[in-house]
């Protein structure tokens, strides 16, 4: 008894290029829709579970690779100035 892969293969191979070129499309259609469903539901169970969001997982995760000397060198008005920090724009009165 041949399996589905091997009865594919074996049809594949009689198969004229137009008529297999839209079988190879559907394939990879299909295949990317299962991918975004187990994306979605992947989303849907981490917003479900407890504990941090993974992007704040990973931001944790990064933080905690900075050595707290650097973390040290930081402006302490960093987020009031950022654009003064980041482009050189007037620096914000920070009270």
């Amino acid at each position: 008894m041949t399996t589905a892969k091997e009865q594919l293969i074996q049809e594949l191979e009689r198969t004229p290029d137009f008529i297999v070129q839209e079988v190879l499309d559907f394939l990879l259609f299909v295949k990317l829709r299962l991918k975004q469903k187990t994306r979605e539901e992947q989303i849907a169970d981490s917003q479900q579970s407890p504990g941090l969001p993974s992007f704040l997982q990973f931001v944790e995760e990064v933080s905690a690779q900075v050595p707290r000397e650097e973390w040290e060198r930081l402006p302490n008005d960093l987020s009031k100035n950022l654009d003064h920090y980041l482009y050189g724009s007037p620096k914000a009165e920070v009270a």
